[in-house]
């Protein structure tokens, strides 16, 4: 099987972390959990919102790479700490990503913790892709 490593260079390295931000493998986009950090790394904002309109920003830094838009996903992820307290605020900033119908199909599991203790939701974006495109 082809693999294809999409390594934006707008979003922080996570070799040390031992893992790409995404692949594309067999026409599917598969994105590792996209958390609230900047192009250094540095978490942003202490409250979900903040965080998750930044781990928005960030899936939108790897679709661009592909040639996608948010238009184009299929599935989401979305693991929050303490789900009853903040979901909320997620779901105002995934409404906003999300406007237009037809919405992707999406799982928001509630999580103890992610991980360290600064990440509040973090998500996981799967998208069909022509391989071709790449």
């Amino acid at each position: 099987m082809d693999r294809t490593e999409i390594l934006p260079d707008e979003l922080s390295d996570p070799t040390d972390h031992h893992f790409t931000p995404a692949i594309v493998a067999n026409g599917t986009l598969y994105m590792s959990g996209q958390v609230g950090t900047d192009e250094d790394g540095c978490y942003v904002g202490d409250d979900v919102e903040t965080q998750a309109r930044q781990a928005f920003d960030n899936v939108g830094t790897i679709l661009e790479a592909v040639g996608k838009d948010f238009d184009d996903v299929v599935k989401v992820t979305s693991y929050l700490v303490d789900i009853r307290t903040h979901y909320d605020a997620f779901s105002g900033v995934y409404r906003d990503v999300f406007a237009a119908e037809p919405y992707p199909c999406h799982t928001a599991i509630g999580v103890a913790s992610l991980a360290s203790d600064t990440p509040l939701v973090e998500l996981e974006v799967e998208v069909p892709v022509a391989e071709s495109r790449l």
